[in-house]
């Protein structure tokens, strides 16, 4: 259907040139800066009505409990193993999607020449004297992602399937392929959740737990890097806890020398347990072997704002930096454990549940703080609404604030320098 529908498309495209004679068309492509309105039909609206306090994810998805684990033996066979396993739980996406497209419509000086001269063509080209006009396509992308519910739930990037009026999801080694639906897209930290209708329960992945990697740990990608489908790399944890360049929010990145390419967006990173302890997104594309992933741990947090599609982040009102050693002696702390706050906006839900400036955060909701990395994420899962607890230290005793969440003022009706 995809392929006939494209041939119309410039069919039709050399039907109009014919038609008007000397006709010229430049185009540029690139994608919407919007996404598709979440009122369409790609999008799976069966959990919009529900809240988060009626969630239940304790099914959801597979974890393994984390226990002491004796190191896997590597023999020729390990790797292979790993992969057989989870072969069955990674997809191939093939999305059609909605792209823009500048146009230059009309008679360049070209046109009017008997023999087209290619000097004159490229000189011509910086030239105005064609019409810009702007219209919608639709464009083809591809990706991965990975099974994470045996009824079907598919995690991927939400840059893969971002403008998506059509989702194909393949099951391993393309035996079965099912239209997708959106059910969640979250731009801030480019996850997706979809959901595809087959007849059977899917092989899932587990989650594992990202926060136990090690720099220097073996892990695996998969994917469809390229268009070459269900293809495997290895290589190493690079570095924990990055701040990728493209980042909009997402701090909690997992740096690895695995190969990530166009078309693995949105596969599974796994360790040598079988568990992903990351999602696949992106490279630097002037550098060799600096791939970049999602934790899995960020995920976890993310998940139910992905399930009922509401994903406005919720506004505290704090800014707050790692400590120093300096902040030892001047707020009678024991240990370099927490983050200070340095701003509290006023009238912010910080301000009125009683936060205040150089007040120590060591827990969120019970989760100790043992870096600021944690913190981050932690808001980061969390909507207007929702009730947050800090255990503090104020000049070293211990209090507890309580609050709640509410959403970010308009950048009009904050005041200069207010937290975020």
């Amino acid at each position: 259907m995809k392929s006939v529908s494209l041939a119309t498309r410039w069919t039709l495209c050399l039907m109009v040139c014919l038609a008007l004679g000397a006709c010229s068309v430049a185009r540029q492509s690139h994608e919407l800066t919007t996404p598709v309105d979440q009122d369409a039909e790609i999008f799976d609206k069966r959990f919009r009505q529900m809240e988060f306090s009626e969630l239940n994810l304790e099914s959801f998805w597979t974890q393994k409990e984390f226990v002491e684990r004796d190191p896997v033996p590597l023999t020729n066979m390990t790797v292979a193993d790993i992969v057989e396993g989870a072969r069955e739980g990674v997809v191939n996406i093939y999305t059609q999607r909605l792209m823009e497209r500048n146009t230059s419509f009309g008679i360049s000086p070209n046109d009017l020449m008997p023999l087209r001269i290619p000097f004159l063509t490229d000189l011509f080209e910086i030239i105005p004297f064609k019409v810009p006009v702007p219209f919608k396509e639709n464009g083809f992308s591809l990706g991965s992602g990975f099974i994470i519910n045996s009824n079907g739930f598919i995690l991927t990037n939400a840059h893969v399937i971002l403008n998506a009026t059509d989702i194909v999801v393949v099951l391993s080694e393309g035996k079965e392929e099912y239209p997708a639906r959106i059910i969640g897209i979250d731009l801030v930290t480019d996850l997706a959740l979809l959901k595809i209708e087959a007849d059977r329960d899917l092989t899932s992945l587990p989650l594992g737990v990202s926060d136990e990697l090690r720099t220097g740990e073996t892990v695996l990608a998969m994917g469809n890097p390229l268009g070459f489908k269900h293809t495997v790399t290895s290589g190493l944890v690079s570095a924990k806890e990055r701040v990728g360049p493209f980042s909009k929010g997402n701090v909690d990145f997992i740096q690895t020398d695995s190969a990530i390419n166009p078309g693995s967006s949105g596969g599974p990173l796994l360790n040598m347990y079988g568990e992903v302890v990351g999602v696949n997104t992106a490279i630097i594309e002037s550098a060799q072997l600096i791939g970049f992933a999602i934790s899995a741990d960020m995920v976890k947090e993310v998940l139910p704002m992905l399930l009922l599609g509401k994903t406005e982040r919720g506004w505290f009102g704090v800014q707050a930096i790692p400590l120093r050693k300096e902040d030892m002696a001047a707020l009678n702390l024991y240990s370099m454990h927490g983050i200070r706050v340095v701003q509290v906006a006023p009238g912010g839900p910080a301000e009125q549940a009683g936060l205040k400036e150089n007040d120590v955060i060591v827990s969120v909701n019970g989760a100790s703080l043992d870096n600021f990395v944690i913190f981050r994420r932690k808001l980061l899962g969390m909507s207007p609404g929702a009730k947050i607890s800090l255990d503090i230290l104020r000049a070293g005793k211990p209090m507890l604030i309580v609050g709640t969440l509410r959403e970010a003022p308009k950048e009009s009706d904050r005041s200069e320098g207010s937290a975020e």
